[in-house]
């Protein structure tokens, strides 16, 4: 956890480093000061002749000596005996002199701000990966409280200005502090009086400007949280929007946002006050402070009291005093803005008790039965949820948990799983105790699949072996050392591999990546997911660096299928791609491509529009053709479909236009009844309706819209596509080619090369038997599954039904072995039949392992060899034998 002090957390961690920054600092300040003194000196010996005595042409210059005190011996020790310069030369040797101080010192502020911000980033890093830990170690009835996307933001932006200002947390004071105090030790060498009139300005300025600036950051949070609730109001607005038109209450809506629009506004305007105010008083120090030194350091210069040399480097120095004492204030203003905010964060990553750390743990002490212990369970608003349940479940042994909704079944479940850790009484495994394990502990044992999957975005091979992502690649043999380490290598930034070197292969049993495939489709087989993963590969792709010898056995089951469809005279059920032929069964657009788009292919419409494709269609003579036919296809959909409703599933097959755009087209027919109206169709509407035949298949939508004469024109203006082709095409478009694998074409139409004569249809089914009879017999099955398995599944599995991430979660559970599997409601998104075989195949999977399963009645239980049964928060009957009450 963070320490609640941030000054002691930064020096703490960054001590080493702030050390050498300030050594840095007071390394620059003979410089610094020096630069202050060479402007004098010009004025003073070069241009008034100061070092040219009695007017002489030359003198010594440059010559230094040091002279020892007494108790030293009184010596002088020379450090140079300098050289004879003219007052030109002079005045040039102190300019360049001048001029490289300048630059000596712009390079000591450029590397003390480049260390000062590589600091800051790496603290910030450091105190982002500290609340992420932090927030790992959550108890679930903790991290269930905390709304993600707040959390996020914390960690993300919020602690942002903090990592910023942990670079000049001490630096800043330090470095701006020792330019003031020189500067104005410098203006006090020259003269005390304008030392005095310096100094009472930056007291001014530290004093009052401090106090006023409280009141602008005071009014600046007040208007940040008027304009969060003003923002937030509004959001509640119109997502009530609704309620709003219903009760007619728009008027005190707009009232009430009026009255906080005036109130955001009189906060600005105060704000803009102090504002304007402080700068007012800013401005006016920095002017009127140079009016005292030309008026009384002008005097003392007519005295004779000051040398003008001097005089114009208490100028220059002035000149560099306001803006460290300014920076100075801003940086006491930030700190204690920075120290509320990271109070603030520290306080939402603080609470009572978090998970153990990781630590090394002997297998003996797990090994025994589960026994409960007056185990008691409440809500948070202390209702009962568990009363005084104390048992004994020997291990191995499958046990099933009834009761009805809300009783006392998933609670024990849960706690079990380990997403309950706040209860009383003793949960023990062996003769360790269920919460006090750390989570690296628990994880190798335990296994909870809930009702609701949870999913990371990735693919379905990523999500099922997360569970063994957990050995770091660090050379430590204990896990305390090894989760030290690991810590040190992220804090500094090291590079992490995350690849499969985080696998923990001995838990899944395997040794290596194509054995752990194969593992993880067991496991999803058990959850009856393998044969969608296997249709997933079918219709997925080959990688660009595929091995050619796997592309060459796709082409051969290519050839395999056709013969072995012929031999069983099933070759009609598919009709292959062909040069020379128009494919009946594939749409207009696919007969004139004869190929595939490369990546991401452009839609129908976009393909319509394209400057090529219309050029070849009006060369062909096809682009009115194709409009007559987009019309009639918008014409009989309207007539066919008028009376379905939207989501209507034959509306949803068998119409080429979607449901929400149907009025356009409608709109769109208006305008071509009338006299002349194909006449005003606009060109974006002709290629809408172009793009609308495109996609028309005569054997599915059958509207009789297509002849051979057509279809003849189609093949000529194929043609004509493939050999005109323009160089900025190539590449783009990979043609059909009984002879090559289409890398940009999925698996499915690489096999097939042509498209089902009878989708839906019996004869359907027997052509993916023979199809995948052939990919068996070309042992390309695991290809096949492997690019299944590289199947995305999207933020939080939303590109799978919810069966599928249920499927998913369940294979991520067993892939790692646990000795203990806890089922809590985790089968119910399948239906009554199938949720029994995977329950089956769960119990066969776990034979000689613990399973825990929620069950709807006494009737699932029935094979289980011990039965729990709840009524409300209560265990009715201890633990017995679940064919007793069969």
């Amino acid at each position: 956890m963070l320490d609640p002090n941030l000054f002691r957390f930064i020096w703490h961690h960054s001590r080493r480093e702030q050390i050498g920054i300030l050594l840095l600092i007071l390394a620059s300040l003979p410089f610094y000061f020096a630069s202050l003194d060479v402007p004098r000196i010009i004025v003073s010996e070069a241009l008034q002749g100061g070092a040219f005595p009695k007017g002489s042409l030359t003198a010594r210059v440059f010559d230094w000596t040091v002279t020892l005190p007494d108790f030293l011996g009184g010596g002088k020790i020379v450090l140079s005996e300098g050289i004879e310069l003219d007052r030109i030369s002079y005045l040039l040797a102190l300019s360049f002199l001048f001029l490289t101080l300048v630059l000596i010192n712009g390079a000591f502020k450029y590397v003390i701000n480049i260390r000062k911000g590589i600091l800051g980033e790496r603290i910030l890093r450091r105190m982002r990966y500290q609340l992420f830990a932090t927030l790992l170690r959550f108890r679930p009835e903790d991290i269930r409280s905390v709304k993600p996307s707040e959390a996020a933001s914390m960690i993300k932006d919020e602690v942002d200005p903090i990592g910023g200002f942990v670079g000049d947390a001490f630096i800043q004071p330090v470095f701006l502090g020792s330019q003031a105090l020189t500067a104005l030790f410098f203006i006090m060498i020259q003269s005390s009086w304008l030392g005095l009139i310096a100094l009472a300005v930056v007291m001014v300025q530290a004093v009052v400007i401090p106090y006023l600036r409280r009141e602008q950051i005071r009014l600046g949070r007040e208007r940040q949280v008027a304009a969060r609730h003003l923002a937030g109001r509004i959001g509640e607005v119109v997502e009530a929007a609704p309620a709003v038109h219903i009760h007619g209450t728009a008027v005190f809506d707009k009232a009430e946002v009026g009255r906080r629009l005036s109130q955001l506004f009189a906060i600005r305007v105060a704000l803009f006050k102090r504002k304007f105010a402080v700068k007012y008083l800013n401005n006016l120090l920095a002017q009127a402070t140079p009016f005292f030194f030309y008026a009384i350091g002008g005097y003392f210069a007519l005295r004779g009291a000051l040398d003008l040399g001097q005089l114009v480097a208490v100028l220059a120095a002035y000149r560099d005093l306001p803006p460290p004492v300014k920076e100075l204030i801003d940086w006491d203003q930030q700190r204690i803005d920075v120290a509320v905010k990271y109070q603030q964060v520290v306080s939402q990553f603080t609470v009572d008790k978090l998970l153990p750390e990781p630590r090394d743990e002997r297998p003996e002490d797990f090994a025994g039965p589960i026994r409960t212990e007056g185990l008691r369970v409440l809500d948070r608003r202390g209702s009962p949820l568990l009363l005084n349940v104390s048992l004994t479940i020997e291990r191995p042994s499958h046990v099933a948990l009834t009761g009805g909704n809300g009783s006392g079944r998933g609670t024990f479940a849960k706690v079990l799983g380990r997403q309950i850790t706040e209860y009383e009484g003793s949960v023990r495994i062996g003769s360790r105790e269920l919460r006090d394990m750390a989570d690296e502990t628990a994880g190798r044992l335990i296994a909870y699949a809930g009702p609701d999957p949870l999913l990371f975005v990735g693919s379905i091979r990523d999500n099922v072996t997360y569970s063994l992502r957990r050995v770091p690649p660090v050379p430590a043999s204990s896990c305390e050392s090894r989760a030290r380490q690991l810590d040190e290598l992220l804090l500094n930034g090291d590079e992490i591999n995350l690849g499969d070197s985080w696998i923990d292969y001995e838990a899944a049993g395997v040794s290596s990546a194509e054995e752990l495939d194969a593992a993880v489709l067991r496991g999803l087989a058990v959850a009856g997911l393998d044969e969608e993963v296997y249709w997933f590969g079918l219709n997925g792709r080959l990688g660009p660096g595929t091995n050619s010898e796997i592309a060459e056995r796709f082409v051969e089951a290519r050839r395999r299928v056709r013969e072995q469809l012929a031999a069983q005279s099933l070759d009609d059920l598919v009709e292959p791609f062909d040069p020379d032929r128009y494919n009946t069964h594939a749409s207009i657009g696919e007969n004139l491509l004869f190929g595939v788009p490369v990546g991401h292919g452009p839609t129908r419409t976009e393909f319509a529009a394209d400057p090529y494709l219309r050029a070849i269609l009006e060369a062909e003579a096809l682009d009115e053709p194709l409009v007559e036919v987009g019309l009639r296809i918008a014409e009989l959909t309207a007539e066919i479909f008028a009376d379905l409703p939207p989501g209507d599933p034959l509306f949803e097959r068998y119409s080429l236009i979607r449901a929400d755009e149907m009025e356009h087209y409608r709109k769109l027919l208006d305008i071509v009844r009338q006299p002349g109206g194909k006449a005003h169709i606009s060109p974006g509407a002709r290629t809408r309706l172009i793009a609308l035949a495109l996609g028309y298949i005569e054997p599915r939508h059958r509207l009789s819209l297509l002849d051979e004469a057509f279809n003849a024109r189609i093949l000529r203006a194929r043609k004509s596509l493939m050999r005109h082709l323009p160089r900025e095409y190539e590449g783009r478009i990979e043609f059909y080619d009984p002879a090559k694998f289409m890398m940009a074409a999925p698996i499915r139409d690489n096999i097939l090369f042509g498209r089902i004569a009878f989708e839906g249809s019996r004869a359907e089914q027997r052509v993916w038997q023979v199809v995948r009879k052939v990919i068996s017999e070309l042992d390309l099955e695991p290809v096949i599954y492997r690019i299944g398995l590289d199947t995305e599944v999207g933020v939080g599995g939303r590109l799978l039904y919810e069966p599928q991430r249920a499927a998913v979660n369940i294979a991520r559970c067993l892939v790692k072995r646990p000795e203990i599997l806890v089922i809590d409601g985790a089968l119910a998104p399948f239906g009554p039949g199938d949720s029994d075989a995977i329950l089956k195949r769960l119990r066969s999977a776990m034979s000689g392992r613990t399973l825990i399963a929620t069950v709807p009645d006494e009737a699932a239980a029935r094979d289980f060899d011990i039965l729990l049964k709840f009524d409300g928060p209560n265990l009715v009957v201890d633990p017995e034998p679940a064919a007793a009450v069969a």
